[in-house]
């Protein structure tokens, strides 16, 4: 055998010994729906996903999240889960926020659902085992955590419109009807009400927290110990329930050594190291919201000067074209000009974020708008319009440094 045959051979052992040696990859994605157009808003599911995928990272799992997400950036986010589970040995899918069960069929419900009647399910709602059968198909481990029987109003509006030939809606979640290789967690009993919670955290969320990365636990003593606390906290009055069909033990840490280190997401595959960067921006999908609704739908017209540094800075990029700050104010200040009143809005669920680095990100959202003219004669302008913002992290808060917009039907 020649010199560079026994290179070749012994290079290739290398690599194999190194694939062996290498721990399986472990996936998960987090989501968390508090802000509900038509069900008012929970307040710790948004909390309990930020929190929850900051400790699954800190125990090596890549974490794909989203947060008040409509059905389609919900569908999307399962996409790109689906993609980042080839050639893992684990996948996690932790929910929180509404979710309701029909015809023992379990579904998560998007912020931006109507689910007036049962007819409308399958448009509005995104059924959890979809989720179960991309994580069983693609995984040796597939985990489930859902805190997501909160109480629903949707499960009421359902029952009242229900005919003897329609859905009907149950409170809490029903169990699966059958599981291969996976841990399904419920944050109460099947076709019980799980509570949000007062503090930052749901009980469940909290005592999940809490026990998840101790080491050398297996995942049904976990169990235990989250169901002792959460029992213990609210008095009786929720019990969380699993049902699995596991083939080995799992451990979230392994008691033999530290957890293992966060590892970046696999090349060439993009959507973990886009879900990476997305953690940098996501937690301040809160204030990026806020920013939007104090400040760009809001804006203070009585001092444009100052609203435009406030908001722009000192030039930004407008339909393409860079304009300084007194541009900016004299283009702002004509276009209010000619309106008796006008009045801006976020759509519920439309706002989506786009990271570019550690301090930038692309915010697109749907916009209402009705402006009323002086001019008692000209026409009063209503309608929609698809915004997208540049947007920079600066001391005082977020800046736009670019801006265009489209017509919706």
């Amino acid at each position: 055998m020649g010199r560079l045959a026994i290179l070749a051979w012994a290079f290739l052992g290398l690599l194999l010994l190194s694939a062996d040696a290498e721990p399986a990859r472990r996936v998960a994605l987090v989501i968390g729906n508090g802000t509900y157009a038509e069900a008012g808003t929970l307040a710790n599911p948004v909390n309990d996903a930020l929190d929850i995928a900051d400790k699954l990272r800190s125990i090596g799992f890549e974490v794909i999240e989203g947060n008040d997400l409509g059905k389609r950036e919900l569908e999307r986010s399962i996409g790109e889960f689906s993609d980042a589970l080839e050639g893992a040995g684990v996948g996690l899918f932790y929910y929180a926020g509404h979710g309701l069960q029909v015809d023992g069929r379990n579904y998560i419900v998007p912020v931006d659902a109507k689910l007036d009647m049962p007819v409308k399910l399958q448009l509005e709602a995104v059924p959890i085992d979809e989720v179960l059968d991309i994580m069983e198909q693609q995984t040796k481990v597939s985990l489930v955590f859902l805190d997501a029987c909160r109480n629903n109003p949707f499960a009421r509006s359902l029952s009242r419109t229900a005919t003897t030939r329609s859905a009907t809606a149950l409170a809490g979640l029903a169990q699966f009807d059958s599981t291969r290789g996976s841990f399904i967690a419920f944050s109460t009993a099947p076709g019980a009400v799980a509570m949000d919670g007062t503090g930052r955290n749901s009980p469940f969320a909290s005592a999940l927290l809490r026990h998840i990365a101790e080491p050398g636990q297996s995942i049904n003593d976990m169990m235990i110990a989250v169901r002792r606390d959460v029992v213990s906290q609210t008095r009786e009055g929720q019990r969380p329930w699993e049902q699995g069909s596991l083939l080995e033990r799992f451990e979230f840490v392994p008691g033999d050594g530290p957890a293992p280190k966060p590892k970046p997401a696999a090349e060439p595959a993009p959507v973990p190291r886009v879900a990476a960067l997305e953690r940098s921006v996501g937690d301040d999908k809160a204030s990026i919201e806020q920013f939007l609704r104090r400040d760009y739908l809001a804006p203070d017209t009585r001092t444009m000067a100052e609203t435009v540094k406030r908001i722009y800075g000192s030039s930004a990029t407008i339909f393409g074209t860079r304009y300084d700050a007194d541009a900016i104010v004299k283009v702002k200040t004509d276009w209010f000009a000619q309106w008796a009143s006008w009045s801006l809005g976020l759509e519920p669920g439309s706002l989506e974020i786009t990271p570019h680095g550690e301090d930038r990100t692309e915010a697109a959202f749907a916009m209402r708008y009705d402006y009323v003219p002086k001019d008692k004669s000209a026409a009063r302008l209503t309608g929609k319009a698809r915004v997208t913002l540049g947007l920079v992290k600066a001391v005082e808060g977020w800046r736009i440094e670019s801006e265009t917009s489209q017509a919706m039907q």
